[in-house]
Parts: structure tokens; C-alpha cells; sequence
């Protein structure tokens, strides 16, 4: 039997719908029953023990402002107002403390229920919420289960109906129940519709002037549409039209716990008192679980935590690596090497330091004959066995008596020698000391390596030693850490890298950790808002569809 004192009376049309479809909507002999249509959606199919569990989470979000956390174990591991055909009650742990579900929690968490360990940690005050304040307990009790658990058991019986309609069962009692099961948890009844995970998309819809002019938030309403949607791709076994409608689905539900993951960061920030700021990031941790995994399972490649905002694309780079990413201009690679270079005669050297580079110097007729002794300036005679003054002593006479006789020729008054030089010669003797004989050789001369060569001024000169000679001149992306260049990527794509470690997950756990007490005057909207955005491009969510905080 159904125990809900608020259920809706079934219509004279009603009567009629489930008479003609063999649709089972009694609940027992002393309850009303429910028609068959909530929030838009007429199931073809009798979910009412999953319409019903609203009514649980009405009855538990009551408790928990009162932080009457015995009753509300209570209603939470037993139930109270939803009866199952056999008599025994049907109950929120039932569904939180089930494992290997297909909203892939377990999976994700790495433990059989993390639904329930979550809900029962609240509820005790142990585990995560050990020590923490009633207040904060009471968000992370009210939000676990109007959301958390409402949205992952719905997601889990859309994927059944997926699941049903891959093996080829389309039918009312396969793909089809399932599909409205999932309607029945995400909305509930419409009488405790206000505790149901719908509610929570039109209030947030609400904070970010997202709803329609009905108050329905946009998402929704595309929840909605997206349901009937997958009810008749399923009616019609269009397997491909019931998958995209599975997916329009989750891709709103990411938009409306965007949005409370978003709202609640913020005020952390706006907070007066550290307690408040708690009970909020209790509260937007609560919200934020319902997403957390759908959010890294947007990575196309998970363990790519690289991401390009304007390609939407993640790699696998390292934190240092996917930050290291840098457009430049004419930039030198430093790829070259260092060497001297002859910009004459445009050859590189042996020379392998700078020091040997810079010590050429020009040599006129190096090694030329330094010469001390007499020398003739006209028939340019030598003679090293005069001393200076023998040198000195040639004279050139004419007609001069010498002892009687007429003399007229070159005669050297110390030695008393005569020679046959003219007179121009005679008298061009002079003494030399060190005399350079200009029978050298222009020479280039190292003066480090002590090297020669017989080359032009202007090619001795022209040594010079390049640091990093013949470098790449590059313009492009370029990354510092691996040096990777990409001269096709453009300057707005090369500064869009950041490291997301956990694809955006790890900086919003960071914010909601318990251990990090909020601090004023952090914007934390911000943060989240950048960790969330990979994950939205990905997904197809537009910054209209997210709206703004009001």
C-alpha cells in the first residue's frame, strides 16, 4: 500500500487512460491513487514506488532543520510513505546503499555506495562531517538526498532503458518502464515536487535568470522535452533518438548543478561568519557531488588533464609542460652553434674559442731579414765586415794627388781601398743597424695558436666568433619545457593551455574540502567557474545556457 495523505485523486480521464493501456496505477486498498502524468510527462508505465520516494525526502528535509537526526535515520533506513506490493516498505538506503549501479558512482568513488556513505556520514556526524556543526550536516543530509540520490538513481534507470534498448527490449515492461522511472525520481509527484531534484533546477534557474516566464527553468524544460523525446524514440525502437535523449538530459543537469556548484562558492565569499561560510560549502560540496563524475567523464581521453580552451582539446602534458606553452616572434631556438666564422671569404675556422677567433692579426712582410752592417743605397751592396766607420770613410774624388800621381775614382780613407764605383754609387754607403731587408712575406698570424697564413689584410680581419651561429629563427608556439614547435598554431589557441589535474575536479574539491576553511574576499566563483568550463565546451554548455548570478 501507497501511505501519502497528499496524493493526487485519480481523474474520471485517468480512469480511462489505465483502463485502456493495462497501466497498474492502484496502490493498495486504503490509499488514493495517482494519474498517470506528472510535470508534463504521462507515464505509459506504473513507477509510483519511484514517483513516491519525494514524499520520503519531504519528510527528511523537515526532520533535518530540526536536526532530529534519530527520526530522520529512521524515515532514511526504513521508509514511511512508500509501500511496495509485497507489504515491506521501499526506502531512500535501498537505492543509495545499492552498488554497481549505472550512474557509475561506484566506479567513480571507488567504493560499493558512496551515495550512502555520504547521506549516513551526515546523518551521524562521522567520516567527512566528523566534529562539523548541525548546520552543515543539515545541508549535506537535505542536499544528498533531494539531489545527490534523486539524480544518480534517475541517471541510473535512463542508462537501464539505454542499457534494455541495445539488447533489443523496447517494450512497456523493459526500456520504456525504466525511462519512467527516471522521470518519477528526477520530478516525483507533483504534489512534492518542491523535495524533488526539478525543484532544484527551477531555483537555480532563478538565481541565474535562466527560467522561462512560467518560473520553469530553461533546463528543465529541456529535460522535459527531452524525455517525451526518448519515450517515443523508445516507442518507436529508435535506439539512436533514446541515447541523444539520455544525453540531452545529463547535459542539463550539468547546466542546473553548474549553476548551484557556481552559486554556493560564491557565497563562501560573501559570507559574515566562518560558520556560514561552512554551511555553504557544505551545502555547494552537496550540490557539486551530483555532477562530480559526469564532469571527468567529459574528458574525451581521462588522464589528459591538458586542456585548450580554444580548441576544446586535452594531451597528456605534464603540469610544467602543458604550463610552459609560449607564442613567440623571430625568437632565436638556440639551436645554433658557436663558432668563428670569416665574413670574407664566408668559411668557418678550426678555431673552437673565442679567444683563438679574436687573436688574428695582419703581419706586412713577416719574417723579413733585419740587417746590420754597410749598405749601398744605389747597388744596394752589403757588406757586414765594416764596421761604421769604414762604412763612413768612401768618398769619391776627382783629379786628387795621391803621393804624385793625379787620382779620380772611389777611395776609402781608412782602408786606403780603392773601388770602381761611379761617384753616385760611391757615395750612397751608409751604416744600417737592424735594417729590414723587405724581403718578407704579408702574413696572417695567430698570435694563441701561433698559426700563419698568406691571405689579404681584409680577409686576416675579418675573423669573428658567433655565439649560437645558424640558430632557427623561429615564429610559432613554441613550449619551454619540451620544445615543441607548431608554427601553424595561432597566437589565441598557444595561450589557452591550463593544467586541470582531474579535468576540472580536483580545484572544485579543493573549494568544497572541509579541511580548507573559506576565507573572505576569495573569489571562488571565478575558480569554479574556470574548472567547470572544459568540461561545458565539451558537453555543448554556452555561457548563456550556465546565465549570470543575480
Amino acid at each position: 500500500m501507497l501511505k501519502n495523505a497528499k496524493n493526487k485523486t485519480i481523474t474520471i480521464m485517468a480512469v480511462l487512460l489505465f483502463a485502456t493501456s493495462a497501466f497498474a496505477g492502484c496502490t493498495g486498498d486504503d490509499g488514493p491513487e495517482l494519474d498517470a502524468e506528472d510535470g508534463g510527462y504521462t507515464y505509459v508505465t506504473d513507477v509510483d514506488v519511484y514517483r513516491l520516494m519525494t514524499e520520503d525526502v519531504c519528510e527528511i528535509k523537515t526532520l533535518a532543520e530540526e536536526h532530529n537526526w534519530a527520526a530522520i535515520k529512521d524515515i532514511y533506513q526504513n521508509g514511511k510513505n512508500v509501500e511496495k506490493s509485497d507489504g515491506s516498505m521501499k526506502t531512500i538506503e535501498q537505492h543509495a546503499s545499492a552498488s554497481g549501479k549505472k550512474h557509475g558512482l561506484s566506479e567513480y568513488y571507488g567504493v560499493d555506495a558512496p551515495l550512502d556513505d555520504y547521506i549516513m556520514a551526515a546523518i551521524d556526524g562521522t567520516g567527512m562531517f566528523a566534529g562539523a556543526s548541525d548546520s552543515v550536516r543539515e545541508q549535506a543530509v537535505e542536499k544528498g538526498v533531494q539531489n545527490q540520490y534523486l539524480v544518480a538513481y534517475a541517471i541510473h534507470e535512463w542508462n537501464a532503458a539505454i542499457v534494455k534498448a541495445e539488447a533489443g527490449n523496447f517494450g512497456a515492461d523493459d526500456a520504456q518502464h525504466a525511462w519512467d522511472e527516471g522521470w518519477g525520481l528526477y520530478h516525483g509527484t507533483d504534489e512534492s515536487v518542491s523535495c524533488s531534484a526539478y525543484a532544484t533546477g527551477d531555483k537555480r534557474a532563478g538565481n541565474f535568470a535562466t527560467a522561462n516566464s512560467d518560473g520553469t527553468a530553461q533546463a528543465n524544460a529541456a529535460i522535459l522535452e527531452a524525455q517525451l523525446e526518448g519515450l517515443a524514440a523508445l516507442q518507436a525502437e529508435d535506439l539512436a533518438g533514446a541515447t541523444a535523449a539520455r544525453d540531452k538530459i545529463v547535459k542539463n543537469l550539468v547546466i542546473i548543478y553548474s549553476q548551484a556548484t557556481i552559486r554556493y562558492a560564491h557565497k563562501m565569499n560573501t559570507d559574515d561568519t566562518v560558520e556560514a561560510a561552512q554551511t555553504h560549502q557544505s551545502e555547494g560540496y552537496s550540490f557539486w557531488r551530483v555532477i562530480e563524475s559526469t564532469i571527468a567523464g567529459s574528458n574525451p581521453t581521462p588522464g589528459n588533464d591538458c586542456y585548450n580552451g580554444v580548441t576544446m582539446t586535452v594531451s597528456s602534458s605534464l603540469s610544467d609542460e602543458c604550463s610552459g606553452y609560449m607564442y613567440v616572434t623571430d625568437y632565436d631556438m638556440g639551436d645554433g652553434s658557436d663558432l668563428c666564422y670569416n665574413m670574407q671569404v664566408h668559411e668557418v675556422s678550426s678555431d673552437d674559442s673565442e679567444a683563438k677567433c679574436d687573436a688574428y692579426v695582419f703581419l706586412p712582410n713577416y719574417g723579413a731579414t733585419m740587417y746590420t752592417g754597410a749598405y749601398n743605397s744605389v747597388s744596394h751592396a752589403m757588406n757586414s765586415t765594416w764596421n761604421q766607420t769604414v762604412t763612413e770613410a768612401w768618398n769619391y774624388y776627382e783629379d786628387v794627388d795621391m803621393g804624385g800621381s793625379s787620382f779620380t775614382g772611389c777611395y776609402n780613407m781608412i782602408t786606403h781601398e780603392v773601388s770602381s764605383d761611379d761617384n753616385a754609387t760611391c757615395t750612397a754607403y751608409m751604416w744600417v743597424v737592424d735594417y729590414d731587408m723587405g724581403d718578407g712575406v704579408d702574413t696572417c698570424y695567430n698570435s694563441v695558436t701561433h698559426a700563419t697564413s698568406e691571405v689579404s689584410q681584409a680577409v686576416c680581419e675579418a675573423y669573428d666568433w658567433y655565439v649560437n651561429y645558424g640558430a632557427t629563427i623561429f615564429t610559432g608556439c613554441y613550449n619551454t619545457v619540451s620544445h615543441a614547435t607548431d608554427a601553424e598554431m595561432s597566437e589565441a589557441e598557444c595561450n589557452a593551455f591550463t593544467y586541470l589535474p582531474g579535468f576540472g575536479t580536483t580545484g572544485i574539491n579543493g573549494i568544497y574540502d572541509f579541511a580548507n576553511v573559506p576565507v573572505a574576499g576569495t573569489d571562488y566563483q571565478t575558480a569554479v567557474r574556470a574548472h567547470l568550463q572544459p568540461a561545458w565546451d565539451m558537453l555543448g554548455i554556452t555561457a548563456e545556457d550556465i546565465g549570470t548570478l543575480q
